[in-house]
């Protein structure tokens, strides 16, 4: 049986764990996007930076991915994943704006 190398969570568990400042997010969304995500445990980084910045992201530590509807952080959890390796990936199922 292959076991998925991450997890997903909704945005209700997002936000709890984004006010509890205790574990990055890579926020995958271009700098125009909103709602904006503020504070020192969120990265911003847009899928077309992902490649060259790959040295900016942390590999030892829990991850969550987010992007506005779930799509493109949801890639980048599988190219991290099976590009570089990462373990500790969560993605936002469904992004910041799941009303889509």
């Amino acid at each position: 049986m292959n076991k998925q190398p991450y997890r997903e969570i909704e945005l209700a568990e997002f936000y709890t764990i984004l006010e509890s400042g205790t574990t990055k997010i890579l926020d995958v969304r271009e700098a125009w996007e909103s709602p904006k995500l503020e504070g020192e445990m969120v990265l911003h980084i847009p899928v077309s930076q992902i490649i060259q910045s790959i040295d900016a992201i942390p590999q030892e530590e829990d991850l969550i991915v987010a992007c506005q509807h779930g799509v493109r952080s949801l890639s980048v959890v599988e190219y991290l994943h099976k590009q570089h390796g990462f373990l500790n990936l969560l993605n936002l199922r469904g992004g910041l704006t799941p009303d889509h």
